[in-house]
């Protein structure tokens, strides 16, 4: 069959009252899958955005993901000569990232942005410019929505369908074929630099089992979550109309969660042998945990974050909890830093960087065994620490801490003089042994 005859049959089914709808490019019906020529998974089950994300694993995966990094404050710095960094507040990406938009936070910027990169493997966004060409917003946009096209020199134009009134009246001043330098695009892993690989798409077989899953626990649920049985009659049932009115009456009074442990009341001598659990039923839940495992392993997300706690200590939590973010998060972090550092055109000295305390907010021993560590070394002063903890800072805690057991000395090991808060220069020869006059000894001269 051609694909105009596929048309042609689909066209006629819907407009003849079945009632059937064909969905659309993002949810597409299993109609609409067959006539373009697509299939199921081997499970059966046909996956697309809508299903995978009604496998909890799916949604708790692409949550803990994108709510993680939305909690992250993303800042513009500049370079200084020194070495040290200030906030560059000259570019227009400051002001971008104060308000991407009217209607957006930055916040719900970064959960749209990180939901799409960790679940289709790109993150699009629009940047809008105001009637002089200068950036003053970003909107982000479906992936799915998004065609890519490469020119020949080089140049790449992406088409978006505005896929509602609000798509088309934020991007009514930008056209159809949007050219690279407007688009800020986030990849995930990929081949050609060009398009990230989808998660939805490697994975697709699991999430079929899972929602395969969920359909068989459903209908165990149906049924009164009983196993199945049969029912025996003293005499033989030739007429089909009676064997289905006793499988009817039967469904209608014992199936269903309602229904389960309900008395039954056989007739004409019937009676109700159970049949006994196959081994495929008694590996259901095992199945089912391990295509839970598959979906968190394609996501890489420790299976504590999405609620499966088993064989979990305090120990292994913290350390899978520590791997997460340098394994998972911080790769994510690298990518929309770099491609907000393209997009922007920013100078070699300046950059956009995510604070990554805000990792450790709920982790007050560890926050505050790390404000302890560089304290006592002398890198950090009190008021610093208490505003880290949103305290006021006082007058008695702009100084530092000086270990009296630590020489400072120069590139060369030479003890320099370092000036303490509010006192004198340090003569370097009062800790240095060579300037003793018995040589080092450390004894003071003899007097008369």
């Amino acid at each position: 069959m051609t694909i105009w005859q596929r048309l042609s049959a689909a066209t006629s089914l819907v407009f003849k009252g079945s009632g059937e709808s064909l969905g659309n490019t993002q949810d597409p019906s299993s109609r609409l899958v067959d006539l373009f020529g697509g299939k199921a998974t081997a499970s059966g089950v046909a996956v697309n955005d809508s299903s995978a994300m009604r496998v909890s694993a799916v949604y708790a995966c692409v949550r803990v993901i994108a709510e993680d990094i939305s909690k992250l404050t993303p800042q513009i710095w500049q370079t200084q000569p020194d070495g040290s960094r200030k906030i560059f507040t000259a570019s227009p990406l400051y002001d971008i990232l104060e308000s991407p938009h009217r209607l957006l936070t930055i916040v719900n910027l970064l959960m749209a942005m990180s939901a799409a990169l960790g679940f289709r493997g790109n993150a699009i966004l629009v940047i809008l410019r105001d009637k002089n060409g200068r950036p003053n917003g970003l909107w982000p946009v479906h992936p799915g929505s998004v065609t890519i096209y490469e020119a020949t020199d080089g140049t790449l134009f992406y088409v978006i369908s505005r896929r509602s009134i609000l798509d088309m009246a934020v991007l009514k001043d930008v056209p159809l074929m949007v050219p690279d330098y407007d688009i800020m695009h986030v990849r995930g892993l990929t081949f050609d630099g060009v398009i990230g690989l989808s998660p939805l798409a490697q994975l697709r077989e699991d999430i079929g089992v899972a929602l395969a899953g969920q359909q068989m626990s459903g209908a165990l649920m149906r049924n009164g979550a009983q196993v199945g049985g049969v029912l025996k009659h003293p005499g033989k049932l030739s007429d089909q109309g009676v064997i289905d009115r006793l499988r009817a009456s039967w469904s209608q009074r014992n199936a269903g969660p309602d229904k389960a442990g309900s008395t039954v009341i056989l007739e004409e001598g019937m009676g109700f042998e159970k049949l006994g659990m196959t081994s495929v039923d008694a590996q259901f839940l095992e199945q089912r945990k391990l295509t839970i495992e598959e979906i968190a392993r394609g996501f890489r997300v420790p299976l504590h974050m999405i609620g499966v706690l088993d064989k979990m200590t305090n120990n292994n939590v913290e350390s899978l909890t520590r791997s997460y973010y340098d394994q998972t998060l911080m790769p994510l972090l690298k990518s929309i830093e770099a491609e907000f550092r393209r997009a922007f055109r920013l100078p070699r000295n300046v950059y956009v960087d995510f604070d990554v305390k805000q990792l450790l907010r709920a982790d007050f021993i560890t926050r505050q065994n790390g404000n302890r560590t560089q304290f006592q070394s002398g890198a950090l002063m009190p008021n610093e620490w208490r505003i880290d903890e949103g305290r006021d800072p006082t007058p008695a805690g702009a100084v530092f801490a000086r270990p009296l057991n630590t020489a400072y000395v120069d590139k060369d090991g030479t003890v320099v003089s370092v000036t303490p808060p509010g006192g004198n220069p340090v003569d370097p020869s009062a800790d240095d042994p060579s300037a003793n006059s018995d040589g080092g000894s450390g004894k003071q001269p003899a007097t008369s």
